[in-house]
């Protein structure tokens, strides 16, 4: 990887982290009308619970809240964006990817939009879950919202 790629990696996750577009502080307005899920870690301090609102099996929006690591909230922000306006199975396949990514199994990179950026994750042990804990959240709203 050259150092400008390293760079651009850098940037879209810092954007992500100090600018997400789909995080929100007040959640009150999204009790009722969006499925929400929670994940934790019990080693660091990312804790962030995911909202989303889907009406005939297509994503009508995608917010979360919560603390999160760089890793964590730029990733969640990024799945976030990435799967609003999509029908829940394109979404879901979408998350198994991002997850076989991040386990350093089989992906398809042009899937990823820019969750690329996470690639080598997998090569950091102690990061995994934090590149994981939100896109969980997503992906148990999501299937919550299927029962």
């Amino acid at each position: 990887m050259s150092f400008n790629e390293l760079d651009i990696r850098r940037e879209i996750i810092l954007d992500h982290y100090e600018n997400p577009t789909a995080k929100v502080n007040d959640t009150y307005k999204f009790s009722k009308l969006y499925t929400r899920a929670h994940r934790d870690s019990p080693s660091c301090i990312d804790n962030l619970t995911a909202y989303v609102k889907i009406s005939k099996q297509k994503i009508q929006d995608v917010k979360f809240n919560g603390i999160g690591c760089a890793i964590a909230t730029a990733s969640t922000d990024i799945m976030a964006n990435l799967i609003r306006n999509k029908h829940i199975d394109e979404a879901n396949l979408l998350i198994d990817n991002y997850l076989a990514m991040i386990d350093g199994k089989k992906y398809n990179r042009k899937q990823l939009g820019d969750l690329y950026v996470f690639e080598n994750l997998n090569k950091q042990l102690n990061r995994i879950k934090c590149g994981k804990v939100g896109i969980e959240a997503i992906q148990m709203a999501l299937n919550q919202n299927e029962k």
